[in-house]
């Protein structure tokens, strides 16, 4: 069955062929048990017992001779698809109900089921006549669509949407114009417009953002999906936002976004230290170690520091820096600091043999890096053990291209033409 089917159905569903109390007479019982069957009606709906419910309804029908237990009874076939049935009480209510527009829809959708797409349209245009609301014309819409005449289907579904202006209406048309009447554009602007003059709900922005996709529109999409998260504050959308701007290469969208927004400043924070922009790595990494305590970000703050002045650092700022990671590693002996910070400490000749320990810590947690690795030949450099700084840095430089180990590699042979040890 195709989605337009189902949109047919979903209308006659909306017209009141939902599991729902029937209409009665309070206080005018045509025999004693009528509440009590009622009540019992109304369990086996709720239970999702549609059998008994009929059934029952059925019982209430031969007893009171009320027209209303027979519909309440031919919708409630009507939805189990047990259209044999259906067409026995359809029959019968018609009888006695014969202008009822909702045994006539009921109708409808049951040549619907059979396929009879031309007796279906020819009573559902007797049922526009009687009342040509949204639902009707929807029905019609449904049923031309099913016989590809995509016109007169569009002409139906737009009467239905100007008269209620609903996405269901907004939707059929779209696919209309853009699937069968090749008006893509169309189908775009009408679904922009209906956004900017209504709102940005999940079903009609979901379709702009699909469309979007078919025509590689990726600022489209972005600027849907930012509308959706305005509405929503769904994280879901904010990650999609994020996602296409990298996909896009446009880090500085991503960074206005996640500003603007405050969405997952950790996020932000990564995109910065990307770029190298550790001035403003180092303010966010302060303001989620400020909200959150978390010694983690007093460590990246370390770093951000000392990578933010590293071209002309001071003694003050290093000593600043050092506190900060004597209180990171108190609490948190995690290689990526112990190594970071004893580098610090040997290269500007701050506590060289403190510094070649925690390089060693690193180096137990993970002894193949060649990053820890090259921190610890530069200190035994630094304190003159060149041989064993060559011996470590030997197998470095064969697959490096690092600048920095080149460099060291350059110094420490050097030193060994002076003959130190």
């Amino acid at each position: 069955m195709s989605r337009y089917i189902s949109l047919v159905l979903l209308a006659f569903l909306v017209a009141g062929c939902s599991f729902k109390e029937p209409k009665v007479e309070v206080g005018k019982k045509s025999f004693e048990a009528e509440d009590y069957l009622i009540l019992m009606a109304l369990e086996y709906q709720k239970e999702g017992d549609a059998k008994n419910a009929i059934k029952v309804y059925k019982e209430l029908y031969k007893k009171s001779k009320k027209s209303n237990y027979l519909i309440e009874a031919t919708k409630i076939s009507f939805l189990t698809n047990d259209m044999k049935y259906t067409e026995e009480l359809l029959k019968e209510a018609l009888k006695k109900e014969p202008d009822s527009e909702e045994l006539k829809r009921i109708e409808v959708g049951y040549l619907v089921r059979q396929k009879r797409f031309d007796e279906a349209k020819t009573k559902a245009l007797e049922l526009l006549k009687i009342n040509k609301n949204p639902v009707n014309l929807k029905i019609v819409g449904g049923i031309y669509f099913q016989m590809k005449s995509y016109a007169l289907a569009l002409k139906y579904f737009e009467s239905a949407y100007k008269k209620e202006n609903d996405s269901n209406s907004l939707l059929n048309i779209v696919d209309i114009l853009y699937n069968y009447l090749d008006k893509k554009d169309d189908a775009i602007a009408l679904l922009e417009t209906h956004i900017r003059m209504n709102s940005c709900d999940e079903q009609t922005c979901f379709k702009l953002v699909e469309i979007y996709g078919k025509e590689k529109n990726i600022d489209g999409i972005i600027s849907t999906y930012k509308k959706l998260y305005k509405r929503y504050k769904d994280d879901t959308f904010a990650k999609k936002i994020v996602e296409l701007y990298m996909y896009k290469k446009d880090r500085n969208g991503a960074i206005k976004f996640l500003k603007e927004s405050g969405y997952n400043q950790e996020m932000l924070l990564d995109i910065y230290v990307a770029l190298k922009d550790f001035k403003n790595a180092y303010k966010i990494a302060k303001s989620l170690y400020e909200s959150s305590k978390k010694i983690d970000y007093l460590g990246r703050m370390a770093i951000y520091e000392y990578e933010q002045h590293k071209d002309k650092i001071d003694k003050k700022k290093l000593k600043s820096i050092s506190k900060k990671f004597d209180k990171v590693i108190s609490k948190l002996y995690e290689p990526l600091y112990l190594n970071y910070y004893g580098y610090l400490l040997i290269d500007h000749d701050m506590d060289i043999k403190k510094g070649i320990k925690l390089v060693k810590a690193a180096l137990l947690k993970e002894p193949n890096s060649p990053f820890y690795l090259d921190s610890l030949a530069w200190g035994y450099y630094k304190i003159g053990k060149c041989k064993d700084a060559k011996k470590i840095m030997k197998k470095l430089v064969k697959n490096s291209k690092e600048k920095e180990i080149l460099m060291h590699w350059k110094k420490i042979n050097e030193c060994l033409k002076k003959g130190k040890k």
